[in-house]
């Protein structure tokens, strides 16, 4: 007869095990200019499989926003990611693409306190000071 922890390695490795899958991929317009890269991720786990909603989703928008003021988002490109181990499965979505501005972002506004005056001429002295 053999000894149990023989096949132990074959009873617990199972459990260890997981799979990944890439699920959705979609790719906007690429832009010429790619010197502004913005990115974002969001993830949500979930026992025994079951997520009840996409709220999770909600933040990525507002991040990718939050990278990129007064200016439009393209060449995005946004993955779902899924993971399974066991009684646990992960979503993720990560979401990146540039920030190009139609027109150069205006420079900020000097404010008074950064102009730099040069200083005023001394008075000739009077008579009275020599």
């Amino acid at each position: 007869m053999m000894p149990i922890h023989r096949f132990l390695p074959l009873l617990v490795l199972p459990l260890l095990g997981g799979c990944t899958a890439l699920q959705s991929v979609s790719v906007t317009q690429i832009p010429t200019d790619r010197s502004r890269p913005v990115r974002a991720e969001v993830t949500n786990t979930a026992l025994l499989g079951i997520h009840f909603d996409n709220d999770f989703l909600d933040d990525l928008t507002p991040e990718l926003l939050r990278q990129c003021p007064h200016g439009r988002i393209t060449g995005l490109l946004t993955k779902q990611e899924s993971a399974l181990y066991v009684i646990v499965a992960t979503r993720r979505v990560i979401a990146s693409g540039y920030c190009v501005y139609d027109q150069a972002p205006a420079a900020p506004a000097a404010s008074v306190a950064s102009i730099v005056l040069p200083p005023e001429p001394m008075p000739a002295p009077t008579p009275e000071e020599h």
